[in-house]
């Protein structure tokens, strides 16, 4: 942790991006809290340990490095090489993401999510709680499931109940 006056070289933007941290481990969905040329403060549930090999995607683009400090869901991760700053701070245009755009936004402000967004929210939470359901039965169909796994199938089906009970569906 840093304490006193920040001594980086670099400025870092203060953004909220959402991206994709991959390590040794597998991957988790993360938001990049704040960015700069050589490093990223990334903020997530089960996040990788210090010393740890990433890798950091958001779109098409991609950054590697190691994580240098681990705090309370946050890391800070140096890259091997710097990034464009500019390019990850960017909008990132593909489908449906103007759509989540705007339902994070009148989320922030406590606002009601527009009528024409809601039936896009409902279709899509009832294909995740499908998809979810489906993936479910899959992996408790495995020969060699462990108690480990079971125990994250059953947090997987509580996840997948809690979506179609937001879209009004039981099944």
């Amino acid at each position: 942790m840093v304490t006193g006056q920040d001594k980086r070289a670099e400025g870092r933007a203060h953004v909220f991006l959402t991206a994709t941290i991959y390590d040794a481990r597998g991957s988790e969905p993360v938001r990049i809290r704040n960015l700069s040329a050589r490093g990223a403060l990334v903020e997530g549930i089960r996040l990788p340990a210090t010393g740890s090999f990433v890798r950091l995607v958001r779109g098409a683009l991609l950054a590697a490095g190691r994580v240098a400090w681990n705090g309370t869901k946050v890391v800070g991760i140096n890259f091997d090489k710097p990034v464009d700053a500019d390019a990850w701070i960017r909008p990132v245009h593909h489908a449906g993401q103007q759509r989540v755009d705007e339902i994070v936004a009148a989320m922030r402000l406590n606002e009601p999510v527009p009528h024409e967004l809601e039936s896009d929210i409902g279709s899509s939470l009832s294909t995740i709680s499908a998809a979810l359901d489906e993936l479910c039965g899959r992996l408790a169909d495995l020969p060699d499931s462990s108690l480990a796994l079971g125990e994250e199938l059953v947090r997987l089906d509580a996840i997948a109940h809690s979506l179609r009970l937001a879209t009004g569906r039981t099944h």
